[in-house]
């Protein structure tokens, strides 16, 4: 049965072991959660569609199946609901679930290793109320929103795409220190398209180029106020298709010009870099970007195609730790053992090391003890439009007057 406290945040527990079950029921309970229960897959899997929840617990082992078959079948289903795994197999085991949990798409909140305390339950409780927010359980239509090659021309054509502002704040002082750039279709709309959803098309579909200089246009055209006198920083996304163009690091430097914004203001974000078919031309334009000026990030590294050998070869000045260690920080301490090493590293090398996806002020203080330079997620602010971020500034404070 369903416990009602009067409250919007309702969480599903799978648990083969019904005393812990209970147990995680009575602690989300007295945080305030509706609480449902079951020990069985397929209750658990109706009562996800006839009573969404916002938040999920499962276990590992279950006695008609395993906690991975339901991490595919939530996946499948595109559940949006925050996943909290629990687990008797600690270490290695339960990140390598958390880990499949999020390259399936899945929301998650974090991991439990029984047995474990109400503070730890309590802390990852904290955590989902500072996660991004959306919709609970199963999308109406239980579809992610396509866009076909016209449609994405056509937006083009209509200048539909603008950037959204999420802001990096250092971890020493604490100050605004820039934003990341971020592209959305269309802006500010109930059912936008998602950003790897068109980012793919227009990959596929040669319209990168375009989307790029529109994107950058929009990011480039809001000039914030500086903070403490020192000049906002724009984290700006590249594509590896637009490293191939070998006439783009002259129109960013004549965009640049055109806007007033020095290149030491902006920072490209790279990824996937090894999939370039001419490491040569990567080579040479990236170094035409530090040459003029530019700063160069190595995004999402640890995961995909960032590897030490692109770190050692490309004239990167900053490296972005990705979201999935820091998203495991409170809980695993293998996460805040790779975390501290990759600070380590980045600083050996002379680059500004930043931490995305911060979720909740335990990552953030963690990251700040082990000296990470900079972070951004949703704990500090979501990305906004430039006339939210301008009141977001204000408010903070982080601008001269």
């Amino acid at each position: 049965m369903v416990e009602q406290r009067g409250t919007s945040r309702r969480l599903l527990v799978l648990d083969d072991e019904r005393d812990v079950g209970a147990t995680i029921c009575m602690m989300a309970r007295n945080a305030g959660y509706e609480t449902d229960y079951t020990d069985r897959i397929d209750v658990f899997m109706e009562r996800l569609e006839t009573v969404p929840p916002t938040h999920v617990a499962i276990d590992l082992q279950l006695g008609d199946g395993d906690g991975i078959d339901v991490i595919h079948r939530l996946a499948g289903l595109g559940c949006r609901a925050g996943l909290i795994i629990v687990s008797r197999l600690g270490g290695r085991i339960l990140e390598s679930a958390a880990r499949a949990a999020v390259e399936n798409g899945l929301r998650l909140t974090g991991t439990l290793a029984k047995p474990f305390s109400y503070a730890e339950l309590k802390s990852l409780l904290i955590a989902a109320e500072s996660q991004a927010p959306e919709n609970s359980g199963l999308p109406a239509d239980r579809s992610v929103r396509s866009v076909s090659e016209a449609e994405l021309g056509e937006a083009l054509a209509a200048e539909a795409f603008v950037a959204h502002y999420q802001p990096k704040i250092s971890l020493a002082t604490g100050e605004l220190v820039g934003f990341e750039c971020l592209a959305r279709w269309p802006a500010d709309e109930p059912g936008a398209v998602a950003p790897d959803v068109f980012i793919r098309c227009a990959e596929q579909t040669g319209q990168i180029h375009e989307l790029t200089r529109q994107v950058y246009r929009s990011a480039l055209a809001w000039r914030p106020p500086c903070a403490r006198g020192k000049p906002l920083k724009y984290a700006l996304n590249l594509s590896p298709l637009n490293l191939a163009d070998e006439s783009f690091p002259r129109w960013l430097v004549d965009e640049c010009e055109a806007q007033g914004i020095a290149p030491s203001q902006v920072i490209l974000e790279i990824t996937e870099t090894a999939s370039l078919n001419n490491p040569l031309v990567l080579l040479e334009n990236l170094t035409q970007f530090r040459i003029r000026g530019f700063e160069l990030s190595i995004d999402d590294f640890g995961v995909g195609y960032s590897s030490m050998v692109q770190l050692a070869r490309l004239p990167f000045s900053e490296l972005k730790i990705d979201r999935m260690f820091v998203k495991g920080l409170a809980t695993s301490e293998e996460s805040m053992k790779i975390v501290t090493a990759v600070i380590g590293l980045g600083h050996s090398l002379g680059l500004n090391v930043v931490a995305e996806g911060v979720e909740d002020r335990t990552a953030l203080e963690l990251l700040a003890r082990a000296g990470c330079n900079q972070a951004q997620g949703y704990f500090i602010a979501k990305p906004m439009s430039h006339r939210a971020a301008a009141l977001w500034q204000a408010s903070c404070g982080w601008q001269d007057g």
